[in-house]
């Protein structure tokens, strides 16, 4: 009955604005419904449909941005998902850190041992225990494989967007936190690190909801955003040691001291805060410097942290613009946003606002300075200013929606440096430029081709800015499965492939036999084939040597390059030779179990 279904409808609506009416609104519709039973037009099975179509036409209407709102987060939340675990298991674990933290758990839950972590069945005291407790989780939940080994990366990369979403969204509004959680989610970085079982998603994660709830707590005057502010501190320092504190705290001191409110300290720092720091935080070191005492002080205060920062570690430097390479390639094309939001940080600052702006760009700015102060340097070091970035992106190109004065000049940064990256796609297959990695000429025409439509795209925001941030997004989404389906299978068969044949067949070896390298330094080759390595390198032979003397069952791996330098073990015959690696043993190769 459609007259049925209008008034019922009328009738919702009408209550809501007027409720004390409601009963005579129902009552008006009810007498319709029945009219039209009366007068022999409707069964009374069609009026009750009506019935309950109207109101529920009536509650669609009422209803109908919160409705829209809740599948606009529904489709962020499906595409977090997606980006952060789309074939989260399907290529091999590289080496270095990749591998032995998943090395590290893989032993921790073999021997039960959830203090002390190992790597090789040795003490490993370059990181906290917390990432390790995640991933050894995951193990129990999901096997011992290379999506278990990623997981954690994974999931904690969702709760960062979508914490940092609903974080923007309460402090600045829909449009400011849509693009902060996009920003965030659809840049190399934040793939490649939600994809990899390494510490600095997890790490981000917990510095980021301290610094947010540090924010809640001073601009809404709620002290109860202090207890999270330390809880969140404590965890990240459990994941990476002193900077998940370090960074909290210097930032929540700068910002209030730019706001002159360095009065607000008092109650960050009330003791009972400090508290439910050290209620979290300090059981773990307690227990590990009283089991392993001055071994664990050495290794993890003065070799992973002050030596790390004054002296450049394993050969990982790098020149002072180092990290802005690092965000022009790993933070594109959003990247082109932060001088201009940074620039409206620093007034927000002289005026001596509070806002979000500033701590944004203080959060930024500390991160990237004080790493680029670091001896040592690696891409992953600053994703820690990843969250900061995303939001002062965001927050800049909101108002770009409102002025299309602002980020004039961003957009045809984006436009040049895409035409230029494009370019050169299109013209590298083209030089006879040697690869180890022979991708075919239409794997750069198509990267080529992405980069040419997000500077299109970034033109078209002149006119629809709308239309311009979600083509660009699309063409981000696009970009990110193309390198994940063709780029990163056959570099990690490149890289890896080798030394995982080699590692599974040495599953077959018998208990007491022997699995050693030489000159190589690849924990994945631990991690398949789930023996302890005998790692030996030049001048530091007599492991091998000593085994070969008792009879054991030796296979050993190492590069071919490296293969004459082992001529005093001639009882070991090459058994295979795989890319630049080769596998010698003084048996056959035996079937893995």
């Amino acid at each position: 009955s459609g007259h049925t279904a209008v008034s019922f409808a009328v009738a919702y609506v009408l209550s809501k604005s007027f409720p004390r009416l409601s009963i005579f609104f129902y009552a008006m519709a009810a007498l319709v419904g029945a009219s039209r039973v009366y007068i022999g037009a409707h069964y009374p099975s069609d009026v009750a449909a009506g019935a309950l179509l109207g109101l529920s036409i009536g509650w669609l209407l009422i209803n109908d941005i919160r409705i829209k709102e809740r599948w606009k987060i529904s489709g962020l939340v499906l595409l977090v998902v997606f980006i952060a675990f789309f074939k989260l298991g399907g290529y091999l674990l590289f080496d270095v850190d990749e591998a032995v933290f998943s090395e590290a758990s893989r032993e921790m839950v073999s021997t039960g041992d959830y203090i002390t972590p190992t790597y090789n069945f040795e003490p490993r005291y370059d990181k906290p225990i917390l990432f390790y407790w995640f991933m050894s989780l995951s193990y129990r939940l999901f096997g011992i494989n290379e999506f278990a080994a990623r997981f954690t990366s994974a999931g904690f990369g969702s709760l960062l967007v979508l914490m940092t979403f609903f974080f923007v969204r309460r402090v600045k509004g829909n449009m400011a936190a849509y693009l902060s959680a996009l920003f965030l989610l659809l840049n190399l970085e934040f793939f490649v690190y939600s994809h990899s079982a390494v510490t600095d998603m997890t790490l981000s994660f917990f510095i980021a909801a301290s610094i947010y709830s540090f924010y809640l707590g001073v601009s809404g005057n709620n002290r109860n955003w202090f207890i999270p502010f330390w809880v969140s501190a404590a965890l990240a320092t459990l994941t990476k040691g002193v900077v998940g504190t370090l960074f909290p705290v210097a930032i929540a001191f700068l910002y209030l001291a730019s706001t002159r409110n360095l009065s607000k300290l008092k109650e960050v720092f009330r003791p009972a805060y400090i508290i439910s720091f050290l209620l979290v935080a300090a059981p773990w070191f307690a227990a590990e410097s009283y089991v392993n005492g001055w071994d664990f002080f050495n290794a993890f205060i003065i070799k992973h942290h002050i030596r790390r920062f004054a002296e450049a570690n394993s050969l990982h430097s790098g020149p002072s613009y180092y990290y802005i390479a690092v965000l022009l390639a790993g933070f594109f094309p959003w990247v082109a946003m932060l001088p201009g939001a940074i620039h409206m940080g620093l007034k927000e600052g002289l005026n001596r606002e509070k806002g979000l702006y500033l701590l944004s760009s203080i959060w930024f700015v500390l991160v990237l300075v004080f790493f680029t102060i670091s001896r040592t340097k690696l891409p992953n070091y600053i994703f820690p200013l990843f969250p900061p970035a995303a939001v002062l992106a965001g927050l800049y190109s909101s108002e770009f929606f409102a002025n299309r004065k602002t980020g004039k000049i961003a957009l045809f940064f984006i436009i040049a440096l895409s035409v230029l990256i494009g370019a050169a796609l299109f013209a590298l297959p083209f030089l006879n430029v040697k690869m180890t990695i022979p991708f075919p000429t239409k794997f750069f025409l198509t990267l080529g081709a992405v980069f040419v439509l997000i500077a299109v795209f970034s033109a078209v925001a002149f006119f629809t800015p709308r239309l311009s941030f979600a083509g660009m997004s699309a063409s981000m989404v696009f970009l990110l499965i193309f390198l994940r389906l063709y780029a990163l299978p056959p570099v990690s068969l490149a890289l890896q492939k080798p030394l995982y044949d080699f590692s599974v067949m040495a599953r077959g070896l018998d208990k007491n036999g022997v699995l050693a390298t030489y000159e190589v330094n690849a924990p994945s080759i631990a991690f398949y084939s789930q023996r302890k390595i005998v790692k030996t390198e030049k001048n530091a032979t007599c492991d091998i040597r000593e085994n070969l003397k008792r009879g054991k069952s030796l296979l050993l791996i190492t590069k071919a390059s490296k293969y004459g330098e082992l001529n005093e073990f001639k009882d070991l015959k090459v058994l295979s030779s795989e890319g630049e690696y080769v596998l010698l043993g003084n048996t056959e190769i035996p079937r893995s179990q």
